[in-house]
Order: structure tokens, then sequence, then C-alpha cells
């Protein structure tokens, strides 16, 4: 101590400047780093100035010895004093120890480095966001997690220290953005996988056309949230992903309207780490939606400060839950056990198998020689439902897999499609095909089912999880515009996507709804403008974002190869694939429609006046064919309303409807051919 007292010299200047010699602070705690084990150790400084800032004098550099035998399974923390937040590293070493091994602003990243790892690096997160004016003497803490680690990893802290001086890391935080600022405080805690802990979310935004300060008023929202990891591989990117469930002040669940989306209370936001056009979830979602998929995940672009600590570009996502605003089922309770009531709803997904649900009786692959396909619960939670409910929704899912083997023709009593929405699977087989969604059908896929009384049959979907698709991912041939995504694994694909196309009714299905999107919001025209117009979105802030992210021009897992240099050579490259995978898609399905679509041409109509200020019609050419339907519908799908079609002139009902976007459906007989219309409604 008295050592470190006579190294402190301060004295006053003429500007008033004082000059602090380099202080050292050292811990060693010796602790043993156990199999995906969690620890903390403390550090305490005192004898500072009470203030530390990126110009005079602040937090230099981070050092650590840490044997292990396997540092790319680490992931450590730092948290100031008044809990800012520094990513040291996140799962970004190789099999080596960090021995004489320190973090500065002015290094080169470690995730480009050669072990050994002695020396200085650069921090995932940048140091000098310590250096924000805060008080440094108080405890600070260092976090280190083995994650996705096994028995044989095993490791010691040995010391850690801090190092002060006048040479202080920058603070770089930036200082306005045009999109939304979110801004998360959870009290220097660390974030678990879960369970979901208590934080702050403060939300700002002004209106269009005008910036956004960082440290602006929160006017969007300000309030308690839980906050826990969200996903599974995404977890290896240095940017996280989160789950948010928005509280009140008791803790339960509350229902708000983030950046103007429908209410509700479980939200994603999803980092587009490994994703370089930080586009790719948004995209498919837009894509869609336009299309009247059903219900699709709306989504806000935003920028995100956790802890005091800039984390880049993200993207809010609605999560998939129950309700009427997202997938419109009934609700079940623990009190139904028999009658329609215990028909529906329910929401599963086939995923890993680290969450309650169950295993399918047949096994995958061509030769159902694969391993089982699982079903996790989604809705109700395992928690929330009772022994008839778990019987049922796996009796249902049994007898539609085996009305395959059932003897009989397709369309008689014991066919597939008495137990399945056959709508819905096509339009999940072609969205997740056209983007060669390397997790489609095996991970991240939703099934729901809604009550008897409201159809009852198994819905494909919603759609969720792209950001491994339409081009990038270096296995199983993903970055190749040809090739079916359902065959590209053999084990773990459900055997019913390859059942599918041996239907031919299926099949002709397909051909139809291919060709009619490809007329409408598949056009390749009308993609890459969608492309263009989310790129507009990002495009100031993902500057930001690859200036704290150094990885234009470096593949991160799992990249395929060449690598974009740029935003712009990233986009220009997934234009250049989606061409090309749109046109072998139109060779897998010609335009060959058969069944009652067959032959049907578009309807000539005109629909005045658009955009709408509440009286809205359309006019017919010729009469609508006989059993056609006329359907105004939001954006996730819902009807608003079904006018009949009795003449050649319809009014459409657009009372109550708040100002939007709508589109206007018209279906011949069968439902195999849709043409839409998008409506724009003014108040």
């Amino acid at each position: 101590m008295a050592k470190l007292l006579s190294c402190l010299l301060l004295f006053l200047a003429i500007t008033s400047r004082f000059s602090v010699c380099a202080q050292t602070f050292s811990a060693t705690p010796m602790l043993v780093i156990a199999e995906n084990g969690v620890l903390e150790t403390h550090l305490d400084v005192s004898g500072l100035p009470q203030q530390v800032d990126d110009t005079r004098f602040g937090l230099e550099s981070v050092c650590l010895n840490l044997s292990h035998n396997e540092v790319k399974h680490l992931i450590l923390t730092l948290y100031a004093p008044d809990g800012t937040l520094i990513k040291l590293t996140h799962l970004t070493g190789r099999e080596d120890d960090f021995q004489f091994t320190c973090f500065r602003d002015d290094a080169k990243p470690l995730a480009w480095a050669k072990p050994p790892y002695t020396g200085a690096f650069r921090s995932i997160l940048p140091l000098g966001a310590a250096n924000n004016g805060q008080n440094p003497n108080g405890t600070w803490r260092l976090v280190v997690e083995q994650y996705l680690g096994d028995a044989d990893d095993f490791g010691v802290l040995e010391r850690w220290s801090l190092s002060f001086g006048d040479h202080p890391a920058p603070y770089s935080m930036p200082v306005s953005s045009d999109l939304p600022v979110f801004r998360i405080n959870t009290g220097g805690r660390y974030i678990p996988d879960e369970p979901k802990i208590p934080a702050h979310l403060g939300i700002a935004h002004s209106p269009a056309g005008a910036r956004t300060n960082f440290d602006a008023p929160f006017n969007r929202y300000d309030g308690p949230i839980g906050i826990e990891w969200h996903g599974a591989s995404s977890k290896s990117f240095w940017q996280p992903s989160f789950s948010i469930e928005t509280r009140d002040t008791d803790g339960d669940d509350r229902d708000v309207p983030l950046l103007g989306l429908p209410t509700g209370a479980d939200w994603v936001l999803h980092g587009p780490f490994t994703d370089k056009s930080l586009l790719r979830n948004a995209l498919t979602f837009s894509l869609a939606a336009e299309s009247g998929t059903g219900y699709v995940p709306r989504t806000r672009f935003c920028e995100l400060v956790l802890d005091g600590s800039y984390l880049g570009v993200y993207l809010l996502m609605e999560k998939i839950k129950r309700g009427p605003q997202r997938v419109d089922i009934a609700k079940l309770k623990p009190g139904d056990r028999q009658g329609d009531a215990l028909t529906g709803g329910y929401i599963i997904q086939v995923d890993r198998s680290n969450a309650p649900g169950w295993y399918s009786s047949i096994r995958s692959g061509m030769d159902f020689s694969g391993k089982k396909v699982y079903f996790n619960y989604v809705y109700p939670k395992a928690d929330d439902l009772n022994a008839e409910q778990m019987a049922y929704i796996q009796a249902y899912v049994d007898s539609f897999e085996q009305s395959f083997f059932r003897q009989g023709a397709p369309g008689n009593a014991s066919d597939w499609r008495q137990y399945a929405d056959e709508d819905s699977f096509v339009d999940f087989f072609l969205f997740n095909e056209m983007c060669k969604n390397v997790d489609a059908y095996r991970l991240s896929s939703y099934l729901y089912k809604p009550r008897d009384s409201d159809g009852g049959k198994l819905h494909a979907g919603p759609l969720w999880d792209f950001n491994l698709a339409w081009r990038n991912a270096d296995y199983n041939d993903n970055d190749q515009p040809a090739g079916w995504t359902f065959d590209a694994f053999d084990a773990g694909v459900p055997f019913w996507w390859r059942r599918f196309l041996q239907d031919s009714a299926f099949v002709g299905h397909l051909q139809c709804r291919w060709q009619e999107l490809r007329a409408g919001t598949l056009a390749q025209r009308h993609v890459f403008q969608t492309i263009d117009s989310l790129s507009a979105v990002v495009r100031e802030a993902k500057d930001r974002h690859f200036d704290l992210y150094p990885i234009l021009g470096r593949g991160v897992w799992p990249n395929p190869k060449p690598i974009a240099k740029t935003h712009e050579a990233e986009i220009a490259t997934m234009k250049t694939w989606i061409s090309e995978r749109l046109l072998w898609m139109d060779r897998q399905l010609p335009n060959r429609c058969t069944g009652l679509a067959a032959g049907l041409p578009a309807p000539d109509w005109i629909v005045y006046p658009n955009p709408a200020h509440g009286d809205l019609r359309v006019y017919f050419e010729t009469q609508p064919q006989p059993g056609a339907r006329l359907e105004l519908v939001d954006l996730t799908g819902r009807v608003l309303a079904r006018p009949p079609l009795s003449g050649f002139e319809i009014s459409v009902p657009t009372e109550g409807l708040p100002p939007g976007l709508y589109i206007l459906n018209y279906t011949h007989s069968g439902g195999q051919q849709v043409y839409g219309k998008k409506i724009a409604l003014l108040r």
C-alpha cells in the first residue's frame, strides 16, 4: 500500500489538469473453472481520482493468467463499479492458456490471433466504455463462464489485474442515430441462459426524419423487463441475442406496444452478428407477410446499449406466442381435459431435445434409419400442461405421421390431409426452400393446432429463424443456388417432407402457389426492392455496427467463401445468389398447375382509391368466377373483411381499421390461386 501511495503524484497546473502515475491492482483468486460453470471474482480499487475519462486518466488495460485446456469455451466479462459491462472474450480463443494476456483497445482482436496468447489483444467490447466519468474506486468484477464445454475441460483463474494511467482507453459511445435507441440496465447482473433476470429497458425514438440521441429521455418505453440469452448456436456469436419480457412493477407480464407493434409481453432482440447483410430475418418476414402466409413475426430495427456498452444494430422481433395478435388460437386452460376444449390450441416445435417434449415414433431419413425427431412443447409450457393435454397433442401428431403409412389413395379417409392444413405446409416449404434455410424443418420449426371448432388441423409455422439462410452457411451446400434443403440433411428432418413430394396433388399445389408468388411478392424485382428498402433503414447504423465488430472481409462461423469485404458487396453477393436460386426453383416447379385452379386467369380488377381514406371499392371488368372470394387481410394474414362477390362493383368495409398497409386477396374457387393487391389506408 505504501508503494502504491508513493506512486500517486497529484499536482495542479495552470490548466488545472492533474497527472497520476500508472497504477495496477491485482487479485489472485486461484478459482477452478468447472464444466458449464459461472465464476465471479472481485477486485477492490481505491486511492484513485474520483473520476476517470478517456483523455486524462482512466482504465488502460486488463491482464490475466488463466490456465485452461480449451479457452475457446470461455466467456470473460468485466463489470466496473457503476455496472458498465465490458466483454473481454466470447469463445474467441483456441486450445491454449491465457498467460500474461492483456486486453488493450489499441491492440489487434484476439479472434484473429494465433496462440500462445501472451501479449496485448483487443477485447470484444471497448475498455473505454468504463472511462465514462464514473468513480473507479470500488469493486470491479470479473465473470468467467465456461460455455459448451465438457467434463474434460478444466482450468484455473490464477491472477487478474487492472491498470490505470494517463493513456486511458478511448470512449466511443455513438452520439445519435436515425434508428430507435434501446438502453438496458441490469444493475451489473450477469445475464444467464435462463431464467430471466430483472432489468430496466428504456426506448427513445424521435419522429420520422429526426435523430435520436443515445442519451435522450425515454419516450417509447420506460419500465422493468426480464432478460435472458436467446438462441442456441447463436450464443457463440460475439454479439448476443436476448429474450425480453416486459413486466409491471410486481414482476408480472405486461403487454405493451413496443415501437408501434401490436401489444405483447414477449420479445426477441436478435443480434445479426453472422449475418453481415443485417437483413436476412427482416427480409424473409417482410416477404412472407406480404404474401399472405398467415401470422409472421413483425420486426423493427434498433440500436442497443447494454449496461453502458454499445452492442450494435439489433432487430426487435415478436416472439412466437399464442394470442389474438400473434398465433391466434384458443387459450388452453389447465382444466380443459375433454371435448372440444381439449383439442386446442397448441404450439409445438421441432428442435433439439434439451427442452420438455417427446420423440416421434418414426425415425427420420430417407430410409427411416436416422434419429427420431423431437417435438418441444411451446404453448402451453410443459409445466402448464396436464396429462390429458400432453397425451392428446402427442397422439394427434402421431396420427398425422401414421396416416402416411395407411393404405389408400391421397384424399381418402386415411389421408394426411384430414390432420394437416395443406396451404400452410405448402407456404412453409416454399419460403424455407426459396432462401435455402439451413435450419429448416429440423430446428426452430414451429407447428400449431387450433381447436376442432376452429378448423382443428395441424398448421406448419409460423416462420422463424432465417439468419443462416440466403447463402449464409458453409455446410450442406447452403451456398449453392441448386438443391433442395429438405434433402441436405438425411437425419433430423421429419420424414413427411419427403412424403409430401410423392403426392402429386401436393406437388401441383406447390407449382401453382410458386407461380402465383413469383408473379407478385417473389418476383425478383420486388425481392430486390425489398432488400434495397431494408438496406436503406440500416445504411447509417451499419457503419457503427461494423466499427464495433470488425468482421467485414473476415469469415465468422458459418460464412461461406468468398467473404465480402463491404456491406454493399455482401448485399450484391446475396442478390446474385437469389437470382440464381429463383431460376433453379422455377425449373423445379414449372407452371403446370393442376386441379381446380388450373388455367384460371388473374382477375381483371381495379381497387380505388388507393391509398384510401375510408371508402374502398373494387371494380371487376368481368363477372367474378363462381365460388371465388374476396378478403381484406392485415400483414399477419388475419381476415378483417369478407365482402360478398355479388356483382361487378364491391364495397369493402374499412370502418374502425387503423391506418396502415393491408392486402386485398381475390381467391379462385378451390383456393389454389390467390391474387393480391397491397392497400394503404389513411385517416
